[in-house]
């Protein structure tokens, strides 16, 4: 009970079923309230807090444990995408294309020529090869550029890599080549400009225009770091057994620098305009610097 106030004065007290009241002072005539017990009940609640703040951070370090370990996993599993792929050698891939015959050539570019071929540990047994002719001036670049871009991405609208082929043929030259998922409509340039198929639907053509915009707005917005494809054209673009656009060739990519760099566009392959004659996006010619529309 307390002292003051109208207690202190008191000159009589009568408590009736209250038999726990207690008092510090003799003078109310009730038991003596131990100090000891209050101490008590501040420990007990300190012992109850302290509890409290030690498992909400236990809570809390498992929790930011566990986001790094997935992040952590999530890098490595990019990072070793290319080393964890099936390895093939020169004479794999001689022998997948009948020893690189005209006859399974698929078409070729300024850096290489692509090859059908039959590789039996794929599903399908069906690939692609792309061959880099090394002697050209870039071609190694090119390589390098292609190998990073697909490093780095994985989306429905770019085309698969199966592998990559660094060694040297039985000459013992360099030799380079990607084995990339073979898709069977060809190139859109072939369905443009060719004859010998029938034109495009309507519904095929806003397909094929979606699908592209989707590959270049995982490049631009979503992949890290942002790629610019930069030669970006009707041969360049791969149809598969559904009409879905796969972009491939990767081998002009410029690689923008993040929102938190300050590190100047980085790029593997050639400096200067970039893209081939009739597609090079006009921002190249201008201003020699490659946007999210090049």
């Amino acid at each position: 009970m307390p002292e003051g106030g109208i207690f202190q004065n008191s000159s009589e007290v009568f408590v009736q079923g209250n038999i726990m009241l207690c008092s510090s002072s003799p003078m109310l005539q009730l038991p003596l309230c131990l100090a000891s017990s209050r101490h008590r009940h501040t420990s007990r609640n300190l012992k109850i807090i302290g509890i409290s703040v030690a498992l909400v951070l236990v809570s809390l370090s498992c929790v930011a444990f566990i986001i790094l370990k997935r992040s952590k996993r999530s890098k490595q599993s990019d990072r070793h995408s290319f080393t964890e792929m099936k390895n093939f050698s020169y004479a794999d891939l001689v022998k997948a294309t009948n020893g690189f015959s005209s006859d399974n050539l698929l078409g070729s570019g300024t850096y290489g020529s692509v090859y059908k071929g039959i590789l039996d540990s794929e599903a399908n047994g069906i690939v692609a090869i792309k061959v880099f002719n090394l002697d050209e001036l870039g071609a190694p670049k090119s390589f390098v550029a292609e190998c990073e871009a697909f490093r780095n991405t994985r989306h429905r609208n770019l085309v698969r890599v199966i592998s990559a082929c660094s060694t040297w043929d039985n000459k013992g030259n360099d030799f380079k080549a990607l084995i990339i998922e073979y898709m069977a409509n060809g190139t859109l340039e072939s369905w443009i400009y060719s004859e010998m198929r029938e034109p495009l639907s309507l519904d095929s053509r806003v397909t094929i225009a979606v699908d592209i915009a989707a590959a270049l707005d995982y490049l631009h917005n979503r992949c890290m770091p942002p790629i610019v494809h930069c030669d970006l054209k009707p041969s360049n673009v791969l149809l598969d057994n559904a009409m879905g656009a796969r972009l491939s060739d990767f081998g002009l990519a410029k690689f923008l620098p993040t929102h938190n760099s300050t590190s100047i566009t980085s790029s593997t392959s050639l400096g200067g305009p970039r893209g081939s004659i009739g597609y090079i996006a006009p921002d190249e010619l201008v201003f020699i610097k490659s946007m999210d529309f090049s």
